[in-house]
């Protein structure tokens, strides 16, 4: 993780010190050197994949643009000459011509992510025996740049004409490996802006880093140790012990992405960036929707926005339920349609693996039983008016995370089958006893983690869930003394140091 790394913590400081003392001219130049430099510390044969992306889709959002004004000025010019009919059609040639460079531009980044992924399997490795070396981050900054040049084609964001702006919009090194995956037009507003230091977000900026390396260093870090000697040996370790696997996973996971997203964001706040929020108390959700709504924001909204609504009124979709009669079952279908396959795509962008496809079409099938399900829900609590209340919601948080739990253990053990087999072992080897004997047993480890690991770790958990609790109110802030003991826990208790590999950052693989 490059935001580890003693040339990131000697290079930051430096970096906000120029940042404020030069003219503001200079900004985001210097961004621009720092963020290319960043990734080639990162990541520097894979600089070549960023700048191809960049001016690729500098090149096509350029001429799109180009084809857009012309149409605009013909029409004005012709709009006497032409009939509605001729307009009409114009318009439509116009269009088909603008698509079409934007196919280009999604077939070039597209393909080179999907080559890229595909490539990088372990069928494909073991046939040819050699591995490429993957771009940090390139899902993201492909999903961004390809965000932008959907946005230009819909009319929704300005081009840029600059083509070192557009670069540093892809490439601005706190986000560039993890996200968000944040929209050009929010963005660039702040990113390209010329800027004063604003002490007040400098500071929610170094909070929010603090608090960020706490989560990644103290138990994302801790706890992944126990995942991986869990899964390490499945067959051994079923039951109720791939069970806690499952749990300590769903910790693990959510404080390695969040604390990285928070370092992110918490140096775009230094830097007077603004970002979208990428996470909002995920496992406070009632239901699935709700969770999906609070994970991984900017994630959800990208497939939301650019694949699940034009798929929903795509033609080959619309063209399968033509001959319904019924509108609403007509309209329930193309958007269970559009449900799978937007899921189907979460899955690919994750990884081209069947653990990452299972794991986005039971998301996708979920969502899908659970919409169905939604009238009888509101037909049970016409019914029964008493089944609600704090009771109730409690029973929800329980039950949409134990599910999410469940789904997100393709993750862990990278094989569907097995993972299945997993599942059924809760019933038929639960090993209740097995499981209870080990943790009470006089042992120097526990799942490769000592007793005072699982102690520090449980402490940083409760810690976790009860801050936000101290923050309902923006102003309402921990004190200074706070963050100063959260400097001090993570350089005593962190996981850091001499063996540690920094790249086995979850998410920084795709």
């Amino acid at each position: 993780m490059p935001f580890l790394t003693p040339w990131f913590f000697g290079g930051l400081p430096l970096l906000l010190l120029l940042y404020y003392v030069l003219p503001k001219k200079a900004q985001w130049p210097l961004l621009l050197v720092a963020s290319m430099g960043f990734y080639a510390m990162a990541s520097w044969q894979g600089l070549a994949f960023v700048l191809f992306t960049v001016a690729s889709s500098y090149i096509i959002a350029l001429r799109i643009d180009k084809l857009k004004r012309r149409q605009k000025a013909h029409v004005e010019q012709q709009r006497d000459n032409m009939s509605r009919d001729e307009r009409k059609a114009f318009n439509a040639r116009e269009k088909k011509r603008q698509r079409g460079w934007l196919i280009v531009g999604m077939a070039l980044n597209f393909g080179l992510l999907a080559a890229v992924k595909i490539w990088e399997t372990d069928w494909v490795i073991d046939r040819l025996g050699l591995s490429l070396i993957v771009p940090l981050g390139i899902s993201f900054f492909t999903f961004r740049i390809m965000g932008y040049l959907i946005d230009v084609f819909w009319g929704k964001a300005e081009v840029q004409r600059n083509p070192l702006k557009l670069g540093l919009f892809t490439m601005f090194f706190p986000y560039v490996l993890m996200g968000p995956i944040s929209r050009y037009d929010h963005v660039s507003k702040t990113l390209l802006a010329e800027k004063n230091i604003d002490w007040n977000m400098f500071g929610r900026g170094l909070q929010r880093m603090i608090w960020g390396y706490f989560k990644v260093m103290v138990i994302g870090f801790r706890l992944i140790i126990a995942v991986r000697h869990l899964a390490d040996v499945p067959t051994d370790y079923s039951g109720m012990f791939a069970f806690w696997a499952m749990l300590v996973w769903g910790a693990a996971l959510y404080a390695d992405f969040t604390g990285g997203i928070d370092i992110a964001m918490g140096i775009g706040e230094c830097l007077g960036v603004k970002m979208e929020e990428n996470f909002l108390s995920p496992f406070r959700a009632k239901d699935i929707f709700e969770y999906w709504r609070r994970w991984h924001i900017t994630m959800g909204t990208w497939f939301r926005d650019y694949v699940f609504y034009p798929m929903s009124v795509a033609k080959p979709v619309q063209k399968m339920t033509s001959r319904m009669k019924s509108r609403s079952v007509k309209r329930k279908i193309q958007v269970h349609v559009a449900t799978l396959i937007t899921w189907f795509t979460t899955g690919i962008w994750h990884g081209v693996a069947w653990n990452f496809i299972v794991w986005g079409l039971a998301n996708g099938v979920v969502i899908m039983v659970s919409q169905e399900l939604k009238p009888l829900y509101e037909r049970f609590h016409k019914r029964f008016p008493r089944m609600q209340g704090r009771g109730y919601d409690a029973f929800q948080v329980v039950r949409t995370f134990l599910l999410l739990t469940l789904i997100r253990s393709f993750d862990i053990y990278m094989d569907v089958p097995r993972t299945f087999r997993l599942f059924g072992s809760f019933i038929t080897r639960p090993q209740f006893g097995e499981f209870f004997r080990y943790i009470f047993s006089a042992r120097a480890t526990y799942f490769g983690l000592s007793g005072f690991d699982w102690l520090v770790a449980a402490l940083a958990v409760a810690v976790l869930i009860a801050v936000p609790w101290f923050r309902r109110e923006e102003t309402k802030r921990p004190p200074a003394i706070f963050w100063a003991a959260m400097v001090l826990v993570t350089l005593v208790f962190g996981i850091y140091g001499l063996g540690f590999d920094i790249q086995d950052f979850f998410y920084m693989q795709f």
